[in-house]
C-alpha cells in the first residue's frame, strides 16, 4: 500500500474551502455507492443521496434522530423526511412524520419523534428530499425505545473489607414492580462524611449492575457512598448514601461461592462466572484434569472482586481435554490454596473448544449479548454556555472517555495480541470519529456492529508502526491539541482521541474567557485546543522513554496523517493488515459471548466546554 502523505496545506485555508472541496467529494462518494430513488421525469438515473446511518437517543416519550447532512444536488440543499413504524421492522407500512426537518450550519441534521409510548420498540427511517428533483431511498433500518428517567435506588447496602469497599443496591423501578430503564449507576465515594449530594470532582465508579466494589481503599478511615441512576432520559431524582470504614481481615475468608461456578468452553480457554462473596476482595482459579483439588493447577492471577458478579477466563488449556475447576475465596491472610479449602467450589469437567468461524456475509449472525446499553450520546445540564442546557447533540467518543471507545480500543488490542502476537503492541489508538452509534443491550450481530462503524470507515484497515519515545510524546501533543467544542459535532472533533487500556492521560483545556458563551470563531479558540496534563501520560503505569521504541496499533486512515501528522513522517516499519479494525472488535465479542460498559478513568478532561461527569472544570487560565 502506498502511503502517500496528502497535503497538509488544507489545514491553513479558509474552512469554508476545505468544506466545500470535502462536500464535493462526500457527494461523489455518496452518488457511486448508495442506492437511492432517481430523479423522477428527468430522463437519467442519477441517483439522490440519503443519510447513511441513523443515530437513535431514546428519550422520555420520544426519539432524538441525528444524522449527518447530505450534501446537496445540482445546488438543491436537501430538506428531509422522518418514517416510524411501532409494529415492524419494514418501511412500507411506516408512518411518515409530518414535520419536515431542515439543515442549519451544523453538520449533523437533528429530529425529535415526541408522543411516542415508553418501552415499545419504534423502527426509523430517513428519506432526503430534492425540492423538484425528487426523494432519495430510505436510509437503513434503525430502532430504539423510549424510555423514562430511572427511579432512584434502594436498599443501598455497603461492606467493608480490607483496602475495599463492597457495594450493592436494589434498582427503583424493578423495587417499584416497574420495567427497569437504568442504564449504567454511578458510584460516588469520598474519604469522612458527607451530605445528601456528593461533593463536585468525587471519585466515581460507573458500572452497568446492580453492585460495584470500590478497591484501593485506606483501611480504618471511614467512607461516604453515593449511588444514582443513569439513562439518556436523564438521571435518578436523588442520591442513596451510605457509610463504611475498610478494615484489615482478621483471617482467611472461610465462605465460597454460594454455588458452582457458570464454566463456558471457548478455543483453549474455560471462562467462569459467579456470584461476589460478600467481603471477599477475590478470588483463586484451580483447574485440573482430574476431580482432585490437593493436585490442581493455580492460575497465576488473582481475580478482583467485581459485584454482583465475577467473571475470569482460564487461557492457555489443551482443547482435547476437560478440566475440572474451583473458584477460592481469597484475602491478604490466604498463604496456601489449602488454607481456607472449604472456601473452593467445584463445577464437573469441561472441554475447551473452538468456536465456528464467524460468517462475515451473514449480517444476522450472532456474535454475543451485552447485558447494558452501550451510550452514545447524552444531554447536559444548562450552563453558560447552553443556558436551556444541551439537548442530545454529542457524539460523545468524540469528546471523552465513553465505554464504546473502551470496547474497541480493547477488544483490538485483544485480538491483535492474540491473532499477531509478533507484533508485540504497546497500545491501540483509534480516532473517536470511526465510532458512529449506539450499541445496545441484548443480542449482537455482524450486521448491527457494523452499523455502530461509521459508514466511511468500515474499511478502515489494522495498521502498526512504531515511533521513539520522543516523537511518542509529540504524537500525543497532536492528540490533546485536537478541536474540541464539546458538541462532538462540527469540524474535527472525529480525531478525538481513542486508547486501550495500557494508557492513561489527562487533557486540559483552558477556561473560558469570562463572559464568553461562543463556542465558534476566534472567541472561542482558547478553549478548543488542549494540552496533556504535566505528569499524567502512562504507558502501562510507567513515563514515556525517549529511547525506548514504541509499537503502536491504529488504523491505515489515522496513519495516514490527515491529523496526526507525526504518525505519517515519523512513523517506522508500517505494516499492513488486511483485515477491517471492526472486524477484530467482533472476534473479540464473539470470544466473550457476553460483553458489560465498564469506564476505568484512562482519559480525563478538565476545562473547556462542560461535559458529563466526570469532567472536572479545571482552572487552566490563558496569558
Amino acid at each position: 500500500m502506498n502511503y502517500d502523505h496528502p497535503s497538509s496545506s488544507w489545514k491553513r485555508l479558509p474552512l469554508r474551502w476545505y468544506v466545500f472541496f470535502c462536500g464535493i467529494v462526500f457527494s461523489a462518494l455518496i452518488l457511486l455507492a448508495c442506492p437511492a430513488e432517481t430523479t423522477p421525469d428527468s430522463g437519467n438515473d442519477i441517483p439522490l443521496s440519503g443519510p447513511r446511518s441513523i443515530q437513535i437517543t431514546p428519550k422520555d416519550s420520544s426519539l432524538v434522530l441525528q444524522w449527518t447532512k447530505v450534501a446537496q444536488a445540482q445546488g438543491i440543499i436537501p430538506s428531509y423526511q422522518v418514517y416510524y413504524n411501532g409494529t415492524s421492522g419494514a418501511p412500507a407500512n411506516a408512518e411518515k412524520w409530518p414535520e419536515s426537518i431542515t439543515s442549519n450550519d451544523s453538520q449533523l441534521v437533528q429530529a425529535t419523534l415526541t408522543g411516542l409510548e415508553n418501552h415499545r420498540t419504534y423502527y426509523v427511517w430517513v428519506k432526503a428530499v430534492f425540492e423538484g428533483l425528487g426523494v432519495s431511498d430510505y436510509s437503513e433500518t434503525t430502532y430504539s425505545i423510549p424510555i423514562p428517567p430511572p427511579t432512584t435506588p434502594v436498599s443501598l447496602n455497603v461492606i467493608s473489607s480490607e483496602e475495599m469497599l463492597e457495594v450493592k443496591w436494589d434498582d427503583g423501578d424493578e423495587h417499584a414492580s416497574k420495567p427497569k430503564v437504568a442504564v449504567t449507576y454511578e458510584v460516588y465515594y469520598q474519604a469522612g462524611s458527607g451530605g445528601s449530594a456528593p461533593p463536585d470532582n468525587t471519585p466515581l465508579v460507573t458500572v452497568s449492575e446492580t453492585g460495584a466494589v470500590i478497591p484501593g481503599l485506606t483501611n480504618n478511615t471511614p467512607y461516604t457512598v453515593w449511588v444514582r441512576a443513569s439513562n439518556t432520559a436523564g438521571k435518578s431524582t436523588a442520591y442513596i448514601k451510605g457509610t463504611q470504614t475498610p478494615a484489615v481481615q482478621s483471617g482467611p475468608p472461610t465462605t465460597a461461592p454460594t454455588s458452582a461456578p457458570t464454566v463456558e468452553a471457548g478455543d483453549g480457554k474455560l471462562t467462569l462466572t459467579w456470584n461476589q462473596v460478600s467481603g471477599v476482595p477475590g478470588y483463586k482459579l484451580y483447574y485440573n484434569t482430574a476431580n482432585n483439588f490437593s493436585s490442581a493447577t493455580e492460575f497465576p492471577q488473582i481475580i478482583p472482586a467485581n459485584a454482583p458478579t465475577v467473571r475470569a477466563d482460564i487461557n492457555g488449556l489443551d482443547n482435547t481435554k476437560a478440566y475440572f475447576v474451583w473458584v477460592q475465596s481469597w484475602n491478604s491472610k490466604c498463604t496456601t490454596k489449602d488454607s481456607a479449602p472449604q472456601s473452593a467450589n467445584i463445577t464437573a469437567s469441561v472441554q475447551p473448544h473452538p468456536k465456528p468461524a464467524i460468517v462475515w456475509g451473514n449480517l444476522t449472525f450472532e456474535l454475543g449479548t451485552a447485558t447494558a446499553d452501550y451510550i452514545f450520546a447524552q444531554d447536559l445540564a444548562p450552563s453558560v454556555f447552553f443556558p436551556d442546557g444541551r439537548p442530545n447533540t454529542d457524539r460523545l467518543t468524540r469528546v471523552q472517555e465513553t465505554a464504546l471507545g473502551d470496547l474497541f480500543t480493547d477488544a483490538a488490542d485483544w485480538y491483535i495480541r492474540k491473532k499477531y502476537p509478533e507484533e508485540n503492541i504497546d497500545f491501540v489508538f483509534l480516532n473517536g470519529g470511526y465510532i458512529d452509534n449506539a450499541l445496545q443491550k441484548g443480542t449482537i450481530t455482524t450486521g448491527g456492529l457494523s452499523m455502530i462503524t461509521d459508514p466511511d470507515s468500515r474499511n478502515d484497515k489494522f495498521l502498526f508502526l512504531t515511533l521513539t519515545g520522543t516523537q511518542l510524546k509529540a504524537f500525543f501533543d497532536e492528540v490533546a491539541d485536537v478541536i474540541h467544542t464539546g458538541r462532538g459535532g462540527p469540524h474535527e472533533t472525529g480525531f478525538f482521541g481513542v486508547v486501550s487500556k495500557e494508557v492513561r492521560y489527562t487533557i486540559q483545556y483552558y477556561k473560558a474567557p469570562e463572559g464568553t458563551t461562543e463556542l465558534s470563531g476566534d472567541a472561542a479558540e482558547p478553549y478548543w485546543h488542549g494540552i496533556m496534563k504535566p505528569g499524567t501520560l502512562k504507558i502501562n503505569g510507567e513515563e514515556i522513554v525517549d529511547s525506548r521504541n514504541y509499537r503502536i496499533c491504529t488504523t491505515d486512515y489515522v496513519a495516514a496523517g490527515e491529523w496526526y501528522t507525526i504518525l505519517y513522517t515519523d512513523g517506522q516499519d508500517k505494516r499492513l493488515i488486511n483485515t477491517p479494525f471492526w472486524y477484530g472488535v467482533a472476534e473479540y465479542i464473539y470470544d466473550q459471548g457476553t460483553i458489560t460498559p465498564y469506564l476505568d478513568g484512562r482519559i480525563k478532561v478538565e476545562g473547556g466546554v462542560p461535559l458529563p461527569a466526570p469532567w472536572v472544570p479545571g482552572d487552566r487560565i490563558k496569558e
